[in-house]
């Protein structure tokens, strides 16, 4: 059974886009027989739990696994039999869990609504609990003579102390964190700079050996775990980076301990997002270093061209779209004026410009109505927003969904406002759901996934009049919206399905691997 690794950052329960490609992958080619497992290198103190729920969901195949640095290496320093030790801290936890704790005066008037308690030793502050909504205790933070928090002890939800987290006494900044195992063996040792922020160094404890090994950043850190990692495989493994900013840790990674594959997600340049501009700073690394790299897929023609003709041809870029996964069919009927989006609230989406445009829309047709779907840092930006131009009634901020079948389903058709995009996964979910799109038309992938006036409407870039008149003349013709919706579900359906692009995956997997040999 053939290994995959598959690279991102950072993985988590309510995260969309490159997530749910990397989700959706991942399931597929374990179905094909291949042996996948997911990698972050961030460190969470719950991904047991972020695992589980996403399994619930549905999201995370059960045969995947996800594998982070940092709980990788407290399994690895915990001792099968973990005997008194472990017992010890767990009796520790419990003592601490109760909120009226002996030989302390404590102020717990808020402790039903914000889940905290002080703890006074004779009139002087020395402690500071939170428990967290299930009323399990989280971290306790210790206070010297001076009032100044010195220490915190970060708990897990089994209640073993993960992090041990010491505070410079001039600014309250970290200064030095201690990361344990379940059994209380310190494995991991970060020293910061509490004036700047930034890590120091860092140094890995083998329990076994008694040794500890220096790392100056966390990029040594995670290569030199990335090696360790591949050489436990017999047969070299295909390692896909799906996180572009993780790219210069993977470059740095030994080729011959895995065929290294780099994905592009998005529109590589910066503003205004066209050929000859900036290239993204996050995205140098990866391109610069074409030459030297086994493969690089883009999600397009257009963009593989466009990455081609500005870093050169070393026959290594590929195209390989996002897929759609097969989804249940929403059963109830289209509403005539609903229009939808789903959309991180960001900027870069372009979000508000499809609220202004819905204020021309419901002048003319004022029974229409915007939901969108989504979640980030412009909620309250796009709240006033709306709240401005009187559209309280219209627009509505619905928040995360998992549930892209009903959303897109009941919707008579949707909106991408984007200021650019790779290959949009909710374009593809849209029409799969036989709900059409107008969508500017950026770069990439509008005009590879929309024929204008046939299956959608193309609309020029940040031109919102021309937006308003696309949607109303949808709103008044809504049987010529559901045959759009007819022709672009036919469309992604035969070429953006997830069979056709998990043979894409595999072709490449083959293509590397003879290549490989050849060499």
């Amino acid at each position: 059974m053939r290994r995959v690794f598959m690279l991102l950052y950072d993985i988590d329960v309510n995260k969309g886009g490159i997530t749910r490609v990397l989700f959706n992958r991942s399931k597929a080619l374990s179905n094909r027989g291949y042996n996948v497992d997911l990698i972050t290198l961030d460190y969470k103190d719950n991904y047991k739990e972020i695992s589980n729920k996403l399994r619930k969901m549905g999201r995370l195949s059960k045969n995947v696994e996800i594998l982070n640095v940092y709980d990788y290496y407290r399994h690895k320093n915990t001792e099968k039999k973990r005997g008194r030790k472990a017992k010890k801290l767990l009796s520790y936890y419990k003592n601490q869990s109760i909120l009226d704790e002996k030989g302390y005066l404590i102020q717990d008037d808020e402790y039903e609504t914000k889940r905290y308690a002080r703890y006074f030793k004779n009139g002087r502050y020395v402690k500071y609990k939170k428990w967290d909504k299930k009323g399990k205790l989280s971290h306790i933070d210790f206070f010297d003579n001076n009032r100044n928090r010195y220490k915190r002890e970060v708990f897990s939800s089994e209640g073993y102390l993960l992090r041990e987290i010491f505070f410079d006494l001039n600014n309250n900044e970290p200064k030095q964190e201690l990361l344990y195992t379940e059994d209380g063996f310190c494995y991991l040792n970060r020293w910061f700079n509490p004036e700047k922020g930034n890590l120091q160094q860092q140094f890995l404890f083998d329990v076994r050996t008694n040794k500890g090994q220096v790392f100056k950043s966390n990029q040594e850190f995670h290569v030199y775990w990335l090696n360790e990692l591949l050489q436990k495989e017999e047969t070299k493994p295909f390692l896909i980076c799906d996180g572009v900013g993780s790219a210069n840790k993977v470059l740095e990674v030994s080729k011959e301990l895995a065929y290294r594959i780099y994905t592009i997600h998005s529109n590589h340049f910066s503003y205004p997002y066209k050929f000859g501009s900036p290239i993204k700073s996050n995205h140098v690394k990866v391109l610069e270093n074409l030459e030297t790299e086994e493969a690089l897929v883009a999600l397009t023609p257009r963009q593989k061209d466009d990455i081609v003709h500005q870093f050169g041809n070393y026959n290594n870029v590929f195209v390989i779209p996002n897929a759609v996964t097969e989804m249940d069919e929403f059963k109830g009927d289209k509403d005539g004026k609903l229009v939808t989006m789903v959309a991180r609230y960001h900027e870069e989406k372009g979000i508000d410009e499809a609220i202004e445009a819905f204020r021309i829309v419901v002048n003319q047709i004022p029974d229409a109505r915007l939901e969108i779907y989504g979640d980030g840092p412009h909620k309250e930006t796009l709240s006033s927003l709306i709240k401005d131009l009187s559209l309280e009634e219209n627009v509505k901020l619905k928040g995360y969904t998992t549930n892209v079948e009903e959303v897109f389903g009941k919707a008579l058709f949707s909106l991408l406002t984007s200021k650019y995009e790779g290959l949009s996964v909710v374009t593809l979910e849209s029409m799969a759901n036989s709900t059409p799109l107008i969508s500017y038309d950026v770069l990439y992938g509008s005009s590879d996934l929309i024929k204008d006036g046939y299956d959608g409407y193309l609309v020029e870039e940040r031109n919102k009049d021309i937006m308003a008149e696309r949607i109303i003349h949808l709103l008044h013709h809504p049987d010529l919206a559901k045959e759009m919706g007819i022709r672009g579900k036919e469309k992604v359906l035969k070429n953006y399905s997830e069979e056709v692009v998990t043979n894409k995956w595999i072709e490449l997997f083959e293509h590397l691997e003879d290549t490989g040999q050849k060499m």
